[in-house]
């Protein structure tokens, strides 16, 4: 649409700044006509001509039309608005500023932990170097270097005979 002006920039130029002129006099206005009633003869005269001002005159007015239905919010505001805006804001501040104190705490957390582990880990180390080795006491043995404990024989003895040549091999 906005191309279109630019054709004839003249007559739709001149067209289009007496349309937001006669918007903003008539604030009420619900027609055309109405917005053509604040306009000089010749350009009434355009706009019965040009279809692309019509067509943006009828689109000024439909959505005069949609947000004169709208609820107004200057009101909302008022005198304590700022200070509400202010205060939302630094209450924000505060619990972001919390969480972030709050993950402080866990490098402190860490370091400590790390301390304590490694103090563990050499006193831990420690022991076991200087515990001393239990080594299990050889079997005794004669002079032959047989040793001297007869193996238990099994537990039912009517299964197993060995003979004594076999058991000296």
């Amino acid at each position: 649409m906005w191309s279109l002006f630019k054709k004839r920039p003249s007559e739709c130029g001149a067209f289009q700044e007496r349309l937001e002129d006669a918007a903003s006099a008539l604030p009420a206005a619900t027609e055309l006509s109405e917005f053509f009633s604040a306009m000089p003869a010749e350009l009434k005269a355009h706009a019965t001509q040009c279809p692309e001002c019509r067509s943006a005159a009828q689109d000024l007015l439909a959505s005069r039309v949609l947000l004169r239905n709208l609820p107004s919010r200057a009101g909302l505001g008022g005198a304590g608005f700022p200070s509400r805006v202010m205060a939302a804001i630094a209450a924000r501040k505060a619990e972001l500023a919390r969480a972030a104190d709050a993950w402080m705490l866990v490098p402190s957390l860490a370091a400590k932990l790390t301390w304590a582990s490694a103090v563990a880990l050499l006193l831990a180390s420690t022991w076991l170097y200087e515990r001393p080795r239990t080594v299990p006491a050889p079997a005794p043995t004669d002079i032959t270097g047989e040793p001297l404990n007869e193996p238990s024989p099994p537990a039912n003895n009517d299964d197993v005979l060995v003979s004594l040549g076999e058991r000296v091999r």
